[in-house]
């Protein structure tokens, strides 16, 4: 694992603290030693990460380093640094790219909640404008998201993240049975296993813009599985009147079911949404913390006055803390539905300890922290432990849970536990319609799919040529019960008798079933 004391690529890149993580690996400010600049170092994962992730952090690299507009993220540079203990480790991969000033669009929500609509127009223009550039290129970007869209002090939006993205034509990089992108945010094609097209990314640009007017994800679920259904399968509540009408009518369109019905491409919402914001910047929600150093590391201080009021600034600080002489103690924040990276990382900037334990859950992302053992709020001493239980990613299915039960009734045991069923027949002459058979079990990945062989009974037997023979005490079935219809079939396979010569007169009375002729009388 790189620590953030190491430096990559040859000394060239100094790490410094996380600034962000998500599910795949964490990003750190760091300096660019060659260069003289900051930049941002985005690292993967070094414990569980597979050749997928590996995979998809090189394509992010690639696409990402093709595309040049200012509303996406620049990359810099991509490298894997060799394992730090020699042993023949694997290497960790990592991108350099641009380091943005200022907070997410999700930091910001947090702080306040909703947005004005004008506000969110003027976001999304933004980012419409930087989904164009993407899909002219040919790439959509398949995880947009209030986490992956950063706000700048200017009033600028930047995307970032393409470690899902995907070029047309390029080979899925995805598992089997997983759920690609983030399901808030999911397309009703993506959750139906369709490909993502441009009006994916418009779609999840809606849902955004949704959650910034109402505060509300407006499919979230107990689980993930059951998240995507509501995405194809339900209607969002509709928007309040306190939004206006053609705000409304936008939003609508592009989070429509059917990708038809949403806007013909990304330009055409740019220009949409411009025309209905309004030119504001986004108050930013930095931390006290941060707004005192940069007020100390700003501008030089150019008068006697401002010398003058630092130095009264400085005094009371120094006169308050000689007053309070007493342990110095932290208030613990509300850390739960952060990443445990980013959670660790504000916990040690406040000289408290964070410790781990790990927990299943199949309604949170792998690295979530679902509870904490401190309650938010709480001031505690420095150097105090607080416990974070954080999401696992994964849920334990046992045979036993399903075997047995009807495939309704399973089917849906496997959802509330996060898992995708999936049937198949197997036939046996007992309990039909019962679950025989379950494979994988185990600890499985959250959205893992799950097969359940269903019994079914065998097909009838076949009715053979031999069972068919007719018993010799019943009737042959060629045999006529009508004289009148076998004596025509008679006369038609037998030749007539001969004639006599002379007339015959008389009448002939027929005798038998079979073959009886009328007997005349000839003339002497």
């Amino acid at each position: 694992m790189v620590d953030v004391a190491q430096t990559l690529a040859d000394g060239r890149y100094e790490l410094g603290p996380v600034i962000g993580s998500g599910g795949s690996g964490s990003v750190r400010q760091a300096h660019d030693r060659l260069l003289d600049r900051p930049v941002a170092v985005k690292l993967l994962r070094d414990d569980g990460a597979d050749d997928t992730d590996r995979q998809r952090m090189r394509a992010e690299a690639q696409l990402a380093g093709s595309l040049a507009h200012p509303g996406i993220a620049r990359v810099y540079d991509y490298g894997e640094e060799p394992a730090a203990d020699g042993a023949g480790g694997r290497p960790t991969p990592y991108i350099v790219m641009q380091h943005v000033a200022g907070a997410s669009l999700w930091q910001v929500l947090a702080e306040r909640r909703t947005l004005p609509p004008a506000e969110v127009m003027r976001i999304v223009a933004q980012v419409a404008d930087a989904l164009q550039a993407a899909h002219r290129a040919g790439i959509v970007h398949r995880d947009l998201k209030p986490a992956n869209l950063l706000l700048t002090e200017d009033g600028g939006v930047v995307i970032v993240d393409f470690g899902i993205a995907r070029t047309r034509g390029a080979d899925p990089l995805t598992r089997t049975g997983t759920i690609v992108g983030t399901v808030d945010y999911l397309s009703p094609e993506q959750a139906e296993g369709r490909s993502a097209t441009p009006r994916s990314d418009l779609y999840s640009l809606g849902m955004v813009a949704y959650e910034c007017l109402t505060g509300r994800k407006p499919f979230r679920r107990e689980t993930e599985v059951a998240t995507a259904l509501a995405h194809l399968l339900e209607d969002a509540p509709e928007l309040g009147a306190e939004v206006p009408a053609s705000v409304r009518a936008l939003v609508g369109q592009l989070i429509a079911k059917d990708p038809e019905e949403r806007p013909k491409d990304a330009a055409e919402v740019a220009v949409r949404a411009a025309g209905l914001a309004v030119p504001t910047t986004v108050v930013l929600p930095p931390p006290a913390a941060r707004r005192l150093v940069a007020a100390v590391r700003g501008p030089a201080l150019r008068s006697r006055r401002a010398y003058v009021a630092a130095g009264v600034l400085v005094a009371a600080v120094a006169g308050s803390a000689l007053v309070a002489a007493r342990p110095a103690t932290s208030r613990v924040p509300d850390l739960r539905g952060e990443w445990w990276t980013a959670a660790s990382a504000t916990l040690d900037g406040r000289d408290l300890e964070a410790r781990r334990q790990v927990v299943d859950d199949p309604a949170a992302h792998r690295g979530t922290v679902l509870r904490q053992d401190v309650p938010p709020g709480s001031t505690v001493h420095q150097g105090a432990v607080v416990t974070l239980s954080v999401a696992s990613g994964r849920t334990d299915l046992k045979a036993s849970d399903v075997l047995g039960e009807s495939w309704r009734r399973a089917a849906r045991d496997l959802v509330a536990l996060g898992l995708v069923p999936e049937r198949t027949s197997r036939t046996q002459g007992s309990r039909a319609g019962r679950v025989v058979g379950v494979r994988p079990t185990g600890r499985l990945p959250l959205g893992a799919t799950v097969t359940l062989a269903v019994a079914q009974k065998p097909a009838p037997a076949a009715v053979t040529s031999s069972t068919a023979a007719p018993s010799p005490a019943v009737p042959r079935v060629t045999r006529t019960p009508h004289p009148r219809v076998h004596h025509r079939a008679q006369r038609h396979h037998r030749k007539p008798p001969k004639a006599h010569r002379g007339h015959g007169h008389g009448r002939g009375h027929g005798h038998g079933h079979g073959h009886g002729h009328g007997r005349g009388h000839r003339p002497h």
